[in-house]
């Protein structure tokens, strides 16, 4: 099952273009990686750099990496962990591979229960909200998308971030809310972001215009 990550890297078509974001490629694509020779990780969490090998040089998991990577993704405010699923790993593996000299900063991993909807895929280890140096953001949540499957992505036009987490059936939204903020979920997320209302409307506007103020995507 570990052997290959080919059957997790399945495209589903181009992108749509983004009239107001800056130009993409729409074919744009991450390949499928050899874990025998996938690269390790360069995780950013809280300032400190992480040098990760998820795969042995036979190609197998490690679980030492999935123990570091659990360490990593702690959730800072109650101190807990949780399991990092190994479905999760290997996507990060994937996008380090297709941005080789980039950091993944993991911006948000775990969540505890008590301040995160239990329904939340922060809350199982499936989940992650991630930047990489030198990648946009509408880019990177496109290529996202646009190359794996069963993954949900979640693009923040007025945060820092994009989730990516792992799940049943592939997903996507588009969340206003900034820091701090109560999540506002467009209604029409593959319109907003096909019009360019994605990119030029602020969590006020969303509001006003009637997003979705309860519960959570990711």
């Amino acid at each position: 099952m570990l052997a290959t990550l080919t059957a997790l890297l399945v495209a589903i078509g181009p992108a749509a273009p983004a009239t107001a974001a800056p130009a993409l490629d729409p074919h744009e694509r991450i390949a499928p990686v050899e874990p025998r020779t996938a690269p390790p990780l360069q995780i950013l969490r809280r300032g400190k750099l992480h040098t990760i090998a998820v795969f042995d040089d036979a190609g197998r998991l490690r679980h030492d990496a999935l123990a570091e990577l659990r360490a990593l993704m702690t959730d800072p405010r109650s101190g807990v962990d949780h399991p990092t699923h190994w479905r999760l790993a290997t996507l990060l593996v994937a996008v380090q591979a297709h941005w080789p000299e980039s950091t993944i900063e993991i911006v948000s991993g775990y969540r505890h229960v008590s301040r995160h909807t239990a329904r939340s895929n922060h809350t199982r280890g499936r989940a992650a909200d991630i930047r990489v140096s030198g990648v946009g953001k509408r880019r990177l949540f496109e290529v996202l998308r646009g190359s794996f499957a069963e993954v949900g992505v979640g693009y923040y036009p007025n945060g820092t971030f994009v989730h990516l987490d792992v799940r049943d059936r592939a997903t996507l939204w588009v969340d206003y809310s900034g820091a701090d903020q109560v999540p506002c979920y467009s209604r029409t997320p593959q319109a907003d972001l096909d019009d360019g209302t994605a990119e030029r409307t602020s969590y006020e506007a969303a509001v006003a215009r009637g997003c979705r103020l309860a519960g959570g995507e990711g």
